[in-house]
């Protein structure tokens, strides 16, 4: 089977997956593999800027360590990472969203969850040159959620 992704100096951040091979959408490419972690635990996230944390549905995750974990983040993606409903322990790929073409790098909207507004463009700025770029990685979906919620003081 001929390989769907390589990897190569991005133009957004370090290495990146870049398509093998024209794809078209909802091909599966990929698992994001690494070490796994319990319920609620992470790993300790300060990396040299680079973001390999996947926190899954049932609240494990994943410090990524594969290939996969290689993909950048997009504001508009040209793929996803999904679960794979009913593995145990939960299992993440990365599928196209739409048609790519061969030599395309492969992003995904990486969606952080960071507590707050400031701390998103500040810690998580977003350099991915997109016409709808947000200017962070981050879930701008949280910040009305954590602004929402009562202090704590």
């Amino acid at each position: 089977m001929a390989a769907k992704v390589v990897v190569k100096k991005s133009g957004l951040h370090g290495r990146g997956l870049f398509a093998a091979c024209d794809l078209e959408a909802g091909v599966k490419l990929i698992e994001y593999k690494g070490v796994r972690y319990g319920e609620g635990e992470m790993p300790d996230l300060v990396d040299e800027g680079h973001t390999r944390f996947l926190r899954l549905s049932d609240g494990t995750g994943i410090d990524g360590t594969g290939w996969a974990a290689l993909a950048n983040h997009a504001c508009e993606p040209n793929c996803e990472l999904a679960e794979e409903g009913g593995s145990r322990p939960l299992r993440a790929w990365l599928y196209t969203l739409r048609p790519v073409r061969k030599g395309e790098e492969l992003v995904w909207d990486y969606r952080l969850q960071v507590p707050c507004r400031s701390e998103a463009y500040a810690a998580w700025a977003c350099a991915c040159g997109r016409d709808a770029c947000r200017g962070t990685m981050a879930d701008p979906d949280l910040f009305e959620e954590v602004a929402a919620a009562p202090s704590r003081e």
